[in-house]
């Protein structure tokens, strides 16, 4: 048994754009065997507006990104496919699209986490943390790094099918007091309820409620 891997969360949500809904994210997030290299595996698939996007990354016990790799897929034709690693110190990003090809390398600050645009179910590596604090944000897509500050609002009810939680309230922004970038929703196991993106309009609700802890 020490040897599975163990399952933090998995499900589904719903995605809404303005009130109508656009697709869906399915994800897990696991953490590895001791002794593996990546302590935290979280796997995705975003159904949205036509497009499909596959994500894989993997974190150290920190949550600190080794290994990233997102596929953009369109009636089965791949548009785009970004990788990442780190390596010696450097994280070594590459972007791959039909209008061409960019590579970049650079050092990640201590605790950085990812968070891909088009992809939910990562908010909880930021979150991971805690509150009152920055994190450096590395964008695997745009391969570059983004400033953050997370706040816990505090405890709203919410209800998800037929069961109700005092749910933690959190936002994150580009700096103290500055710009939201996300807000989000957590159960007392801090698995992600909604998750909210002012700039998109977008709504991400769990379909089920996580299993009881």
């Amino acid at each position: 048994l020490r040897a599975q891997a163990v399952v933090i969360d998995a499900g589904t949500f719903s995605l809404e754009v303005s009130g109508q809904r656009v697709g869906r994210e399915d994800f897990s997030i696991r953490r590895a065997p001791a002794g593996a290299l990546a302590t935290f595996v979280a796997q995705g698939n975003v159904v949205k507006g036509g497009l499909r996007y596959s994500v894989v990354l993997n974190t150290d016990s920190m949550g600190v990104p080794q290994t990233f790799r997102l596929q953009t897929l369109s009636a089965g034709k791949e548009l785009e496919n970004v990788t990442g690693e780190w390596r010696r110190g450097l994280w070594s990003g590459r972007s791959e699209s039909a209008i061409g090809e960019s590579g970049r390398e650079f050092r990640l600050p201590e605790s950085t986490v990812a968070l891909a645009d088009e992809v939910v179910h990562q908010i909880w590596f930021v979150l991971r943390g805690g509150a009152d604090r920055p994190v450096q944000v590395l964008l695997p897509r745009r391969l570059e790094l983004r400033s953050a500050w997370v706040e816990a609002v505090g405890t709203e009810r919410m209800a998800i099918g037929l069961r109700e939680f005092d749910a933690q309230h959190w936002i994150i922004r580009d700096s103290r007091g500055g710009q939201v970038l996300q807000e989000a929703w957590t159960d007392a196991a801090g698995r992600l309820l909604r998750v909210r993106v002012p700039s998109e309009s977008l709504e991400a609700l769990r379909d089920e409620a996580p299993p009881e802890t």
